[in-house]
């Protein structure tokens, strides 16, 4: 069988692994230990704030330690909260995030499929210890011959620098036989466009694209991937 793909690289948030589960779970419980009260409101605020501030990582105009940071003191700031809490918050909810070992729908049976004729790999612009953590915890580790982390690499997605160093390390890389998939426009997408690759936004929320780019294709559902590579 000749396959149109036979390179695969893999946002791991929200496009494998059920972030947004993991995150909610993870904010509850360091609420919970520092008497802080949780609900929607909280999480909607937080929600906002951290996408803000890792697309200003995206961008070069924050380091990680300062996203990592900054995320809960503008929403302690905006809740009203007291500002001494969000660092411990902060701390706390990394520990239990790396207990989130939620799955995609669909992810396991699809990259089971995949990795029977295709090298998968992860391209991820979370922490690495974290990450790293619940790859193996999921259980979804076995099916990818690597892991770049932009903490370990050195760049985040979508700079060209990222993938400059992913395709160095990739055996037999071939650019036009190599697809992204990522459920973030502004770091899987547009990343792929700024290293020459194939994208495949994966969209199961059906969320409108506001922005100019075009992804080559757009999923709402894992198992759409296996049409696309044959």
């Amino acid at each position: 069988m000749i396959l149109k793909y036979e390179i695969l690289l893999f946002d791991a948030d929200n496009t494998v692994l059920d972030f947004d589960k993991s995150e909610e779970q993870a904010l509850e419980r360091a609420f919970a230990e520092t008497g802080l009260k949780f609900n929607q409101t909280v999480l909607q605020v937080y929600r906002k704030n951290n996408i803000y501030q890792w697309q200003l990582f995206e961008q070069g105009k924050r380091s990680k330690p300062q996203v990592l940071i900054n995320r809960f003191v503008e929403t302690f700031k905006e809740l009203r909260l007291p500002l001494d809490n969000a660092e411990a918050v902060g701390n706390l909810y990394e520990e239990y995030l790396k207990l989130g070992f939620f799955i995609v729908p669909h992810a396991v049976e699809v990259l089971e499929q995949l990795q029977k004729t295709c090298k998968l790999y992860i391209v991820s612009n979370g922490v690495a210890e974290i990450q790293n953590s619940r790859m193996k915890g999921s259980g979804l580790e076995k099916y990818f011959k690597a892991r770049f982390v932009s903490e370990e690499v050195g760049y985040p997605k979508p700079q060209i620098e990222c993938f400059d160093y992913c395709f160095k390390h990739i055996d037999s890389f071939d650019k036009s036989k190599t697809l992204i998939i990522g459920d973030s426009l502004t770091s899987d997408i547009q990343g792929g466009v700024n290293a020459g690759i194939d994208t495949c936004w994966f969209n199961p929320w059906r969320n409108d694209n506001k922005s100019k780019l075009t992804p080559t294709y757009e999923i709402t559902d894992l198992r759409e991937l296996l049409n696309i590579v044959k």
